[in-house]
């Protein structure tokens, strides 16, 4: 139900209908108490006239700010990860779990099917974690909860289960796939050859077209994509041909011009702005997500009436450098191919003030080729690619001593951040204690960073203020 697909009346009054629901049951919450007190939703002009819903809001609301259904009937609390530093609380009821997973499975039914061995590597405190759970209990598949954080499934016990159970689908945050299938290597597993995988159903963080091929490659397997957030539950899923489309029963989304806030046509980019349909525990209207994603120009050959995008990133992060503006997706699709051209699946991208760093493990020594690829795509925003040995940004060694991990991240922006991170591993591992072949390796990995690292600080110090 968007503004794509609701020009047939009795289309539009289930809409109106929907919208006019959410409207009444989020002023159940503290949030909207006053600011939708008297509103119906007779048009969608009544919509569009109403203000948006921040992140900043949201924060502001507190704890039970979003919360409209009494914790009698609520089932599950959810927060973000607070990674920009405060996180947004979700309250939802069983009915709010069961109808996301009904929804993936019935755009899915070939990946989440009865009998299927699903690997089941989302956070734990992240929604996707239980809903492949949920789709699993209604009969669409067999589920191995294995959550990436957590000390029971370390990498290489997930490796281990996923070719001694055949699993069949690999369901995680984007960057896992590529740590798994390095560590399958290290042991002279071949994912595409040597196991079962088939499809890797993906979200939590961009997932562009040169890293989908990188994966759909090392494993052999169809890459899924999963789009939705924290506050709002699912809001897409990928079909066959790869096109993201929205979920329209569960949310109805305007995709808004930024600088006229007017709905933008097929092919067109603008901010996202979601308002929830059913949403129980914590409805939102009009909540301005920061995402910025590019409608279809085309319907998608799959037939599905839902439209179709690609969710280029949030709007707060886009990188302004050589005359251009860059998002998330964009970057890491750069860096991405750009160790594609040298057989690599592990890189890192620096975001520094003067030109973006793409650091890639390669056993090359000519970063030429990366170098030529990553200049014709950028144009004019300058760019360095820095090959590092294998090991340097992503420690085969050590995952395979089982230490705590956290969310993989393949992107610093050394502009904003407070963490300045250097390597895949900075981001995600709590370092365990080595044995000494191995400390001997990690030390000139660590002063390797630590030298670059002190090169960069002192060029950002040299530049000055006003070059950043």
């Amino acid at each position: 139900m968007t503004p794509l697909s609701s020009e047939v009346p009795a289309a539009r009054d289930e809409l109106l209908a929907a919208l006019d629901a959410t409207v009444v049951a989020a002023r159940g919450s503290t949030l909207y108490r006053e600011r939708l007190a008297d509103v119906r939703i007779r048009s969608l002009d009544d919509l569009r006239r109403l203000p948006f819903t921040t992140r900043a809001d949201l924060q502001r609301a507190g704890l039970h700010g979003t919360r409209a259904a009494p914790l009698t009937r609520v089932c599950h609390y959810q927060e973000s990860s607070g990674t920009t530093g405060a996180v947004n609380s979700a309250w939802l009821t069983a009915g709010d779990l069961l109808r996301s997973a009904r929804a993936i499975r019935a755009a899915l039914p070939d990946v989440f099917a009865p009998g299927k061995i699903v690997l089941n590597r989302f956070p734990f405190m992240s929604a996707p974690a239980h809903l492949i759970q949920l789709i699993a209990q209604e009969g669409g598949g067999v589920v191995i909860p294995a959550g990436n954080i957590n000390w029971d499934v370390p990498f290489p016990r997930a490796l281990e289960m996923t070719q001694r159970l055949g699993v069949q689908v690999l369901a995680s945050m984007p960057m896992e796939p590529a740590v798994l299938g390095e560590l399958a290597r290290a042991q002279g597993i071949d994912p595409a050859r040597d196991l079962a995988v088939e499809t890797l159903f993906l979200g939590g963080s961009p997932l562009p077209p040169a890293l989908q091929r990188t994966l759909t490659k090392m494993w052999d397997a169809r890459v899924v994509e999963l789009y939705g957030s924290t506050e709002t539950m699912l809001l897409g899923t990928s079909c066959a041909h790869g096109t993201l489309h929205l979920e329209t029963e569960l949310a109805y989304c305007e995709v808004l011009d930024p600088e006229t806030q007017a709905p933008v046509g097929p092919g067109g980019q603008g901010n996202l702005v979601v308002t929830t349909l059913g949403l129980e525990g914590s409805p939102l209207v009009r909540l301005d997500t920061g995402d910025v994603v590019r409608l279809a120009a085309e319907p998608c050959p799959c037939g599905s009436p839902r439209p179709g995008g690609v969710v280029l990133g949030r709007a707060a992060d886009v990188v302004e450098m050589g005359g251009r503006r860059l998002f998330s997706y964009e970057v890491i699709d750069v860096a991405a191919q750009a160790a594609e051209t040298l057989g690599s699946a592990v890189f890192f991208v620096v975001v520094l003030p003067s030109r973006l760093l793409i650091r890639i493990e390669a056993r090359s020594e000519d970063a030429g080729p990366a170098l030529a690829l990553a200049r014709r795509l950028l144009g004019s925003v300058p760019v360095e690619v820095e090959l590092v040995p294998p090991g340097y940004l992503l420690s085969v060694d050590t995952l395979s001593r089982s230490p705590k991990v956290y969310k993989p991240v393949v992107m610093s922006d050394w502009r904003r951040a407070s963490r300045k991170i250097l390597t895949v591993m900075e981001g995600m591992i709590e370092w365990p204690r080595p044995p000494m072949v191995e400390i001997r390796r990690a030390i000139a990995a660590t002063w390797a960073a630590f030298r670059r690292r002190r090169q960069l600080e002192r060029e950002l110090r040299v530049a000055g203020p006003s070059n950043r």
